[in-house]
């Protein structure tokens, strides 16, 4: 089934914190997950990165998009980025996230084994490439992220009610 961007990156954004994620990592991983679907992503290295929220690249890839912004400001159009090992399914992914036109992403290692992220921008261009109207996710991923981000709902309760969830009596034909 077919979704728009901006559902898979609210119900991605809910999963993670339903995970147990920070807020801000949460969401830099809503649209990273868009980014990482668009192109044609495995979604189990989405469920990986939603297992550990104590270690994880939910939490250390949104430095990277910062990174990238002051590397390209420093060293011009082509760098290359050192990774934490686990992090290069979605490397790329959440690089389209800085705003910058890139011409090319593509993983590599150093010499001491590390995983590198070597990145071409086009500063004639304008930021990221368009998304497509509607991405393709498989259903076991939307169950997955589905069932992890309704640890985030509230409880049907008269208590919960009475404090304002759900609808009103106004809201119900």
């Amino acid at each position: 089934m077919s979704y728009s961007a901006n559902e898979i990156a609210a119900l991605a954004q809910k999963a993670a914190r339903g995970a147990g994620f920070p807020p801000h990592q949460a969401q830099v991983f809503g649209a990273a997950a868009v980014q990482f679907l668009a192109g044609g992503g495995e979604p189990q290295a989405l469920l990986d990165a939603l297992s550990d929220p104590g270690d994880s690249p939910i939490l250390r890839l949104p430095l990277l998009v910062e990174d990238i912004r002051r590397a390209v400001d420093l060293a011009g159009p082509r760098i290359t980025l050192t990774l934490q090992s686990g992090d290069e399914a979605l490397a790329p992914a959440y690089a389209r996230l800085a705003g910058l036109h890139i011409a090319q992403a593509e993983l590599g290692q150093s010499e001491d084994g590390l995983p590198r992220l070597l990145l071409e921008t086009d500063p004639d261009r304008d930021g990221a490439a368009a998304l497509p109207p509607r991405i393709a996710v498989e259903p076991p991923l939307m169950n997955r992220l589905s069932s992890l981000a309704a640890r985030t709902y509230v409880p049907a309760s008269d208590s919960s009610r009475s404090a304002g969830a759900g609808a009103g009596d106004i809201d119900n034909d």
